[in-house]
């Protein structure tokens, strides 16, 4: 388990590598506020974030369940927010999506996320080179969380984008295979994204119409990151269209290639079908057939099967069947 403790005390130094019953001591102090974050926590050590910041229950079990989707929940002492961050991973074949728990007071905020996450990972060294942010109080700090969650989307969607003008292009042009699987994946992992940025829109609402322990003067802050949040949600939307019309598009080619080779299979058997009913007819086990006995018979059955078949592949050729 990693972990990352600050304390700010009121006289405004920074005590940091603090353990949690430290920081839960250190806030006895008045007007001092910390950030303890836990990484890889075992269920133990978050569970005694309850007796250490009186922390509910019911928000320590939601920050063990990785499945817990994002909200935000008012408690009596603290604020609880559950969200989603993503890390950009190049060359990864499914998305990094990592849970991330917030408890928030006017004294602490204490992050839970269960792997390593790039957006904290650089709040955290952006704190320790301006020790001054945990000066405007937790609030403050929540939205550079925020923040840098939502901006660790943009890459993966604007990769995303990049992908669906690749399958855009290969549709309308040279389609290859495993193009249907490539489509699919791209919504698969649109649908994804909007699953975890959805929700997020919701609670960065509740954050712009004012909850407890959230200042009037940061409220703008978190409405820039809703604007944010709604910019990459409309580019999902859009991407989702594309890949539905791609979808579309790429079945309607395979049934037009489909049509295409049935009915030139179709021209080729009616080429072929003078040959079958010709001499199938004459075939047939009768002492009296015309031309039968004929020394002329076998020539002019062959000049009639090929007339007819020249004739039909001339009419197929004009109606451009072939």
């Amino acid at each position: 388990m990693a972990h990352f403790g600050v304390v700010r005390h009121s006289s405004g130094a920074l005590e940091q590598g603090l353990e949690a019953h430290q920081i839960a001591d250190a806030l006895g102090e008045r007007g001092a506020v910390g950030w303890l974050d836990l990484e890889e926590a075992t269920s133990e050590e978050v569970r005694a974030l309850e007796g250490l910041f009186g922390f509910h229950p019911l928000a320590i079990e939601d920050a063990q369940n990785p499945e817990t989707r994002p909200k935000i929940e008012e408690y009596d002492n603290f604020l609880f927010v559950v969200t989603r961050g993503i890390n950009h991973n190049p060359g990864a074949t499914a998305l990094d999506l990592i849970p991330l728990y917030v408890f928030l007071n006017r004294h602490i905020i204490v992050t839970v996320h269960p792997r390593p996450m790039r957006s904290v990972a650089t709040a955290i060294e952006r704190l320790r080179k301006h020790p001054e942010l945990l000066e405007s109080g937790p609030d403050r700090l929540l939205h550079h969380l925020l923040d840098h969650v939502v901006d660790y989307y943009f890459p993966i969607i604007d990769g995303l984008e990049d992908r669906v003008e690749e399958l855009e292009d290969e549709v309308f042009q040279r389609p290859t295979d495993g193009l249907l699987e490539r489509i699919f994946a791209a919504r698969k992992e649109a649908a994804a994204l909007r699953r975890s940025l959805g929700p997020l829109r919701e609670v960065l609402s509740n954050l712009v119409s004012g909850v407890p322990y959230v200042d009037d003067n940061c409220r703008p802050f978190f409405r820039d990151v809703h604007d944010h949040v709604l910019r990459l949600l409309d580019e999902l939307e859009t991407n989702r269209d594309v890949l539905g019309g791609l979808l579309e598009s790429y079945l309607s080619q395979v049934s037009n290639r489909m049509n295409a080779v049935m009915k030139r299979l179709t021209a080729l058997a009616m080429i072929g079908l003078p040959f079958t009913v010709i001499s199938g007819y004459f075939g047939m086990n009768f002492e009296v057939m015309p031309w039968l006995k004929q020394p002329w018979g076998i020539a002019a059955a062959t000049i009639l099967m090929f007339g007819l078949s020249t004739g039909a592949f001339v009419l197929l050729k004009s109606r451009d069947w072939l």
